[in-house]
């Protein structure tokens, strides 16, 4: 009888351990398309004119994109590291409709959120989502 139980003990272990297994290495891969890369970035010499069929332009505002950094995973996660500077002596609100990014297939959109209250001349970095496609972004943009 202690030999039988010993066995379906061992029996369900052994399903349980293969379970645990098969769950970590999912988690893995999942955790794996999450990771964030730095795509390469186009010259600001390259023209890009493609037609705004949204009519989505950046809100006008005192700021001016001075580098960026983007970034995607194998999930099409779209992020950017963007320095910007208020052109300003007084203090101002930059919200998500002073920023669009203008992604390969010529889409515009805004970031899912970004917001920051600047003091003039004040120049900050932050990391902006700008959420998910299976096109790059190919360049960030504000408007003075």
């Amino acid at each position: 009888m202690f030999n039988k139980i010993m066995k379906t003990l061992s029996k369900v272990i052994l399903a349980f351990s293969l379970l645990l297994f098969q769950l970590d290495s999912s988690a893995e891969s999942i955790f794996q398309g999450g990771i964030l890369t730095i795509d390469e970035s186009i010259p600001e010499t390259v023209n890009l004119e493609f037609s705004n069929a949204s009519d989505l332009e950046p809100k006008a505002g005192e700021f001016k994109i001075l580098s960026s950094i983007l970034m995607s995973n194998r999930n099409g996660e779209r992020w950017a590291t963007v320095t910007i500077k208020n052109l300003s002596t007084f203090q101002r609100l930059l919200d998500k409709e002073h920023i669009i990014a203008i992604f390969a297939d010529g889409k515009r959109k805004n970031p899912i959120q970004a917001e920051h209250k600047f003091s003039g001349n004040e120049e900050t970095t932050m990391i902006i989502n700008f959420g998910e496609s299976k096109f790059p972004i190919l360049r960030l943009s504000v408007r003075n």
